[in-house]
């Protein structure tokens, strides 16, 4: 009972300021979103610069997203904190894992799980941070972006269970040409390059971020709109050093008794940095053509037209014409098919008696598969039904399991579905499919979309000294059957 208060008065401010939002709305083709990773649950005085900065934007009456880490919830609530609490909630409450860089991190305990149990062992082990944000603040987490650099591809069939529609964060683990883009039916807002911006704390830093800005949301209007993406942490405001690299550095993970504060920036250098981020917020703010969205709105500007209403025919032969070049995602016009989609929607249209492409086809979402196939055949012939007998098999697999199958089975045989893919493409954009039709091969181009295993993709300084994940990665590449652009809904 205690909180009540807090989330009717939470209630009543956000009301206002979506009232106003949409009262003073003018047309505006560029979007810039605000977030903050609040997770120091170690130093005290973190707790007034999230204060402070939440404070910041309610007075502009505008609304960043608190990205709040489930233990810094949990402390704020036990050092009876409810001014900042109460200050967080009038924005965006979002989620940032249960305690960040306490090992394991999502990545360690991740690393070499297969899909279905890193799915299982992110949800039991996030899932009890976001329950305790959940209490706190009175709402389910707008977005989910990973600590530090501690991405896993299992996270996003989690976030999907949790309702939370948008990853938000800033990795090169995954990339869709440093736009929004769609994997694993998850909105990325992940790395968007130059659209990506932070400001230093000197003058001259400011001056410089400001006009970078500009230039980004230049070339978005040259683009037809788009998204700019501004991330802070509140306790780098006050610290020289982040609290979890005092503690937690390459693999260490003391005991909570031994935690260390991290040294204080002066009074000085505190109010330098508060002003300087207040300059550039200001500076943001008065461009005109420009809106603050929240992650909680953001999935509105990003919609999935791919299953508002069914494939055409036409679609499906835009389809199968693209799948003759390469495996990936299409682009279908008014909406973007990925390489899963894509199979999906020609497993279906082989399925016709006559033959024909028919007139429209429905799609129903599926996770790529879970694992990559050891024995499979790359050539021979056989018949057209036996082709739909595959496909059709594949279609069932995918919607009971919601997940497409690591092999197809044709006669017998077992096929990767890349090569299915491929088959189904020639085979539909064929004239006849009279007698013995040859399997032919095809690669997953959509995987350039994933980063190699590599060194520097675990660069995050609380990750052990040499970590690697390449079982993790390849994990990755097989979900890049889900991998899209996401369209801005007012350019198409």
């Amino acid at each position: 009972m205690r909180m009540s208060w807090v989330l009717l008065a939470v209630v009543v401010f956000t009301s206002l300021v979506t009232w106003s939002s949409q009262a003073a709305e003018a047309p505006a083709t560029v979007y810039v979103t605000f977030w903050f990773d609040t997770e120091d649950f170690i130093l005290p005085q973190a707790d007034d610069a999230a204060k402070r900065l939440a404070e910041m934007f309610a007075s502009r009456h505008v609304q960043a997203t608190f990205k709040i880490v489930g233990e810094k919830a949990r402390v704020l609530e036990e050092r009876g904190r409810d001014d900042v609490i109460l200050a967080l909630a009038k924005n965006d409450i979002a989620y940032h894992s249960t305690l960040h860089s306490v090992h394991p991190t999502p990545s360690e305990y991740c690393r070499d799980l297969d899909w279905h149990e890193g799915v299982s062992e992110f949800i039991r082990r996030e899932g009890e941070g976001l329950r305790t944000l959940r209490r706190v603040f009175g709402v389910n987490g707008s977005c989910y972006g990973q600590p530090g650099g501690s991405w896993t591809p299992q996270s996003y069939a989690a976030l999907r269970e949790f309702g939370i529609p948008l990853y938000l964060d800033e990795t090169s683990h995954v990339n869709v040409k440093d736009r929004p883009f769609w994997y694993c039916g998850v909105l990325n807002i992940l790395r968007l390059g130059d659209c990506v911006i932070r400001t230093g704390w000197t003058d001259d830093e400011v001056k410089q971020a400001c006009t970078r800005f500009d230039k980004a949301q230049e070339q978005l209007i040259r683009e037809g709109g788009g998204i700019v993406s501004i991330y802070y942490h509140p306790c780098e405001f006050v610290h020289e050093q982040f609290w979890d690299g005092v503690n937690f550095s390459h693999g260490a993970n003391p005991p909570r008794s031994q935690w260390k504060l991290p040294p204080m920036k002066s009074p000085e250098a505190q109010e330098q940095a508060f002003g300087a981020f207040e300059a550039f917020l200001d500076h943001i703010i008065a461009r005109p053509g420009v809106r603050l969205v929240t992650a909680r709105e953001i999935p509105t500007l990003y919609p999935d037209r791919i299953y508002s209403h069914p494939l055409t025919r036409s679609d499906i032969q835009t389809i199968a014409k693209a799948f003759r070049k390469e495996v990936s995602y299409v682009d279908l016009g008014t909406r973007i098919a990925s390489a899963g989609e894509g199979l999906l929607a020609l497993c279906a249209a082989a399925q016709s008696p006559d033959g024909s492409i028919p007139g429209e086809v429905s799609l129903e979402f599926a996770y790529g598969p879970a694992s990559a196939p050891q024995l499979f055949i790359t050539e021979g012939k056989f018949p057209w039904s036996d082709f739909q007998q595959a496909a059709r098999e594949v279609l069932e697999i995918a919607r009971a399991s919601g997940q497409m199958p690591s092999l197809a089975w044709v006669n017998g045989q077992p096929v990767r579905p890349e090569d299915l893919a491929v088959t189904l493409a020639a085979a539909l954009t064929a004239e006849s499919r009279q007698g013995d039709i040859a399997l032919q091969k095809g690669e997953l181009a959509a995987k350039k979309y994933v980063s190699d295993d590599r060194p520097g993709l675990w660069g995050w300084v609380i990750l052990p000294k040499g970590f690697s994940a390449p079982h993790m990665m390849e994990l990755a590449k097989l979900q890049v059957w889900t991998i899209k652009p996401a369209v801005l809904r007012t350019t198409k």
